[in-house]
């Protein structure tokens, strides 16, 4: 087999492999997901002919085949640039959402009853295994914006129905000005959680 042609097909069977772990990766967000109906449509008509073919060439460098005509190179050329075509596709396919960007759900801005935040909540990458969930805060007087982490139980949210007005949690004041209770809605379709929200401190503490 020509020098030519043989570094030819390494450097394909190294590009194929890698665009196949890319989707691989890409369409589970590092094994944080499960992979979806259009991951699954690109993974059998693209993802395992792409696979294929690096074997294929793969078995032809072990067996060092070599052409003996024509129609052998303008076969293998083919395969070749086959390969390439949809291994770009592949990657092209991966959606970098929820892995390499975070996706962020929330509900609709709300105000404090006694008029001092506002607030919602927010989810991060929600149906994945690295999901969580923060409330975000902005003071109306001074307009301060912050950010709480919340430890609710994102991974029992199954189905989280969006509409034009969401009220996924109420937040409510308490005796103490700097401390509010964040309660949870039957829109999330879990059961209830409540937590103490720390204004100052920026933390919250589940309340059992």
């Amino acid at each position: 087999m020509p020098l030519w042609l043989r570094l030819s097909i390494k450097v394909i069977i190294v590009f194929s492999a890698s665009s196949f772990l890319w989707f691989l990766i890409g369409s589970t967000a590092y094994l944080q997901r499960g992979m979806d109906i259009i991951g699954s449509v690109y993974l059998l008509f693209v993802g395992i002919p792409v696979l294929l073919f690096a074997i294929l060439l793969t078995r032809l460098l072990i067996k060092r085949w070599t052409p003996t005509s024509g129609v052998d190179y303008i076969g293998i050329c083919v395969r070749l640039v086959i390969s390439i075509l949809l291994s770009a596709v592949l990657i092209y396919s991966v959606n970098s959402h929820g892995w390499t960007k975070e996706v962020i759900r929330s509900d609709s801005l709300k105000n404090t009853v006694d008029g001092k935040y506002e607030y919602r909540i927010e989810f991060i990458n929600l149906f994945q295994r690295n999901s969580n969930s923060r409330l975000y805060l902005r003071d109306v007087g001074s307009g301060e914006e912050k950010y709480i982490p919340v430890s609710i139980q994102t991974r029992e949210i199954v189905v989280l129905g969006v509409r034009d007005v969401n009220h996924w949690i109420v937040l409510e004041p308490t005796d103490k000005p700097t401390r509010y209770f964040l309660s949870t809605t039957k829109e999330l379709g879990i059961p209830e959680e409540k937590f103490e929200i720390f204004t100052i401190e920026g933390i919250s503490k589940r309340i059992e």
